[in-house]
């Protein structure tokens, strides 16, 4: 199976959560914000984010002080906002795209008031955001894949 990581920016974090294993690793600080930056932008396969687009892949670009022309990776970048906005208010010709709810409320209309449990493992509140935030995302890219994300 093709590499899949969900990957979540943060102001001192750079979450990755392997899809195929659920394995969530947090590169916390400036040096390992700048190690998970390389991991995101060298994976094979596919990344997948929540508003990644527009926040989370410049700013790990600016963290390893790339171009934004740089902006090619090996992998395909699927954005979650993108495409749940897509799919709920499809643009008419001739307009932009209208961009829906950030990821909880996005989260909870597909998924209702399942939240997910953080793992016994993680017990700081900020790592615990963050592996919900890559979790959230990766259930809503599985849920697309299969062909289940409707309006």
């Amino acid at each position: 199976m093709n590499e899949a990581l969900a990957f979540d920016w943060g102001t001192a974090i750079v979450g990755i959560l392997d899809v195929n294993t659920e394995i969530y690793t947090a590169y916390r600080g400036t040096a390992h914000m700048i190690d998970g930056a390389k991991r995101v932008l060298s994976a094979e396969g596919t990344i997948v984010s929540f508003n990644g687009t527009a926040c989370d892949l410049p700013k790990l670009f600016e963290l390893l002080q790339l171009h934004e022309t740089a902006q090619a990776t090996k992998a395909r970048h699927d954005d979650m906002l993108v495409v749940t906005s897509n799919i709920r208010w499809p643009p008419d010709p001739g307009t932009g795209p209208i961009f829906g709810p950030g990821l909880d409320a996005t989260y909870a209309n597909y998924f209702g008031d399942n939240v997910p449990a953080v793992p016994h493992g993680i017990t700081d509140e900020y790592v615990a955001n963050n592996w919900r935030d890559c979790y959230m995302t990766a259930a809503l890219w599985k849920k697309w894949r299969r062909g289940e994300l409707v309006r």
